[in-house]
């Protein structure tokens, strides 16, 4: 399953790699501030897919002496470093619309441009289309980064073909696009810092919780703690059960308890519980 994920990573980079080029052509041709916009956004997704790569490789990596949990959070910290890119491109896109609002800027219209940009386009719904599919199959943050990232990709890219189609919606576009940008970069520095903060996945807690009150053996639930490292759920239980289980059922308890827990999601869940006796005083 991983070397899937290290295909879907690879293929990526090379085509932004060339999607990348055929926006800063556009840009030439053009003088569009929209185009400059992706074409800054492109240059991210450069960096992007590298550590999207990167961390998949990591975070394939089983557990190991130093790394008890596994290398999931890899494709956490990239995600955040590649929000972190995204701002800094956002920044310099700002001061760019600024200075061409101020101080005036014309776009040429080029039909070469426009075949670019239609072009690009499919080739922003082939990514979204790759991406996505590695991220439903292996549940990997890193390319599902990846999927909004394009998806966000082919609706400003259609926004760059109205604008050098229609050389007075520049502006507006650009701002719109720039907006968009905006709204992906939140989210995902959302979701990225979430999974490196070890924030509880509530979800999965009421649920995990709902069965464990089915489970007549149970007396009490006294802990859970869940968390997600990226690409596995992380569960630590304390329950009481009745004191007068010998040690081979209370074990069986715990297996069955677990079983259940773990088809609550496809995800990978590793358990940990902790039995205790019941003391109803």
């Amino acid at each position: 399953m991983g070397d899937k994920k290290e295909a879907v990573a690879i293929a990526t980079f090379m085509t932004v790699l060339g999607v990348t080029i055929g926006k800063g052509i556009v840009y030439l041709l053009t003088s569009s501030m929209s185009a400059l916009t992706e074409f800054a956004d492109s240059v991210t997704d450069i960096a992007t897919s590298l550590l999207t790569f990167i961390s998949v490789r990591l975070g394939n990596k089983p557990p190991d002496e130093n790394h008890h949990y596994g290398h999931g959070k890899a494709e956490a910290i990239a995600g955040y470093t590649i929000g972190i890119f995204a701002t800094i491109a956002m920044f310099y896109i700002a001061r760019e619309m600024v200075t061409r609002l101020t101080t005036g800027y014309q776009v040429h219209a080029n039909q070469e441009a426009i075949y670019l940009t239609v072009g690009l386009i499919v080739v922003d719904i082939f990514l979204v289309a790759i991406n996505y599919i590695g991220y439903r199959i292996e549940k990997s943050l890193a390319l599902r980064a990846n999927t909004i990232n394009y998806l966000g990709d082919t609706v400003r890219g259609s926004g760059l073909l109205l604008a050098i189609s229609i050389p007075s919606l520049d502006l507006p576009i650009a701002t719109l696009l720039f907006t968009f940008l905006a709204y992906e970069v939140y989210r995902l520095l959302r979701e990225t810092t979430s999974v490196l903060m070890d924030e509880s996945p509530t979800d999965l807690t009421l649920k995990i919780m709902e069965a464990l009150r089915e489970t007549k053996e149970v007396k009490e639930i006294r802990k859970i703690r869940t968390r997600w490292t990226g690409n596995t759920y992380h569960v630590d239980l304390t329950l009481a059960l009745d004191p007068s289980y010998t040690l081979e059922e209370a074990h069986k308890i715990s297996e069955t308890i677990e079983k259940k827990i773990k088809n609550l999601s496809s995800s990978k869940i590793d358990i940990t519980t902790h039995l205790e006796p019941y003391d109803p005083s």
